[in-house]
């Protein structure tokens, strides 16, 4: 399982990667893994379009380069049971809070403030629909540059 953390710690934001691996480090219970990380454009455009132009549930209002997963700074996380098999606690579990309590402690942001428990992310003082104009209209560099100097914490 510790493979999974390896794995999925690759092209993560060097700003992110200290927190990812506080959490890694404050994440004892080896039942918690992460479940996906960095995203591509593509990637997130597909998942935001899951439940509007395509079949199935919205699972995201974030459109490429509006989610941190697209910048490296951001990971998704859930237990994994004996058989490599996400197995997600229901909503108001204390395993969340454990969870929470360790995403917190680290100094990441926890995606349960805004419904989106297994997700955590870099706080900034930007938010990342701003930083999304800024990939837009002034480029990738840009956007990198100005979230290096929005790193709240």
């Amino acid at each position: 399982m510790k493979d999974r953390r390896l794995y999925f710690r690759k092209g993560l934001n060097k700003l992110y990667l200290p927190y990812y691996d506080a959490l890694c480090d404050t994440l004892k219970d080896q039942r918690w893994q992460p479940y996906s990380s960095v995203r591509t454009a593509i990637e997130q455009r597909s998942l935001y379009e899951q439940g509007r132009s395509k079949p199935g549930h919205v699972v995201t209002n974030a459109k490429e380069w509006q989610s941190p997963h697209n910048y490296g700074c951001a990971s998704d996380w859930c237990l994994w049971d004996d058989h490599g098999r996400p197995d997600w606690p229901d909503a108001g579990s204390t395993l969340w809070s454990n969870y929470s309590e360790a995403v917190t402690k680290v100094g990441l942001t926890w995606g349960g403030e805004f419904d989106d428990s297994p997700h955590n992310e870099l706080k900034i003082s930007y938010t990342w629909k701003h930083l999304a104009t800024v990939h837009k209209y002034e480029g990738a560099a840009v956007a990198f540059a100005k979230l290096e100097l929005a790193i709240v914490g």
